[in-house]
């Protein structure tokens, strides 16, 4: 068999294989820890990821919605500071595209520096979709989404799509379910992909 038609196979073989939304923040780049400084900098602040125990901590120091993710935007600017949640994170993705189509699904803002620090990490995806808001993700067509907002993930898994929900302090108070599966690295979302449908095929 020649090297076209072993390529053109194995192309054929992926299609059939499971399709993965992948989020970013807070599941690839540790974008939060590069905000914390540069709040606890301009208000003199010791804020710490551990206290952020809510999706919506925002509110608690008296910021909108908007100002948060306006503010995240501003950090995406300096791209080469945002630190990756853990380390082999490029490996870990190529891990996950053996085993079937991996998209980075994330929201617009700042979507050109999102994809330069991809690019910059060495972290090699299939394609790169944008949603106007993070819940809009359960409408798409995967198996199986990777994210840390515990809102994404309820509906999400409401849908009766899997959610391995990528452990962070804002999540911790939302239980696992039959569609709602805590990780704490992706050497364990590997793991429950591969229980959940490889070794069905």
């Amino acid at each position: 068999m020649n090297y076209d038609m072993m390529m053109r196979r194995g192309s054929r073989k992926r299609k059939m294989m499971m399709k993965i939304a992948v989020d970013v923040d807070g599941v690839l780049a540790d974008i939060i820890s590069v905000w914390l400084t540069y709040y606890n900098e301009r208000h003199d602040s010791s804020l710490s990821k551990e206290q952020i125990q809510r999706w919506d901590f925002w509110k608690s120091i008296g910021y909108s919605a908007e100002r948060f993710y306006s503010e995240l935007a501003t950090c995406w600017k300096e791209w080469h500071k945002v630190p990756v949640m853990e380390d082999g994170i490029a490996n870990s993705i190529a891990t996950l595209r053996s085993l079937g189509k991996v998209d980075i699904v994330s929201a617009q803002m700042a979507k050109d520096y999102v994809k330069m620090w991809l690019d910059h990490n060495k972290i090699i995806y299939d394609d790169y979709v944008s949603v106007t808001r993070g819940v809009d993700k359960a409408d798409l067509a995967y198996d199986a989404f990777i994210d840390d907002s515990p809102i994404n993930a309820e509906r999400i898994s409401s849908m009766g799509k899997l959610v391995l929900l990528y452990d962070q302090p804002w999540n911790r108070y939302l239980e696992d379910g039959r569609y709602i599966v805590r990780v704490k690295s992706m050497d364990e979302v590997r793991k429950v992909l591969i229980d959940r449908f490889v070794s069905k095929l």
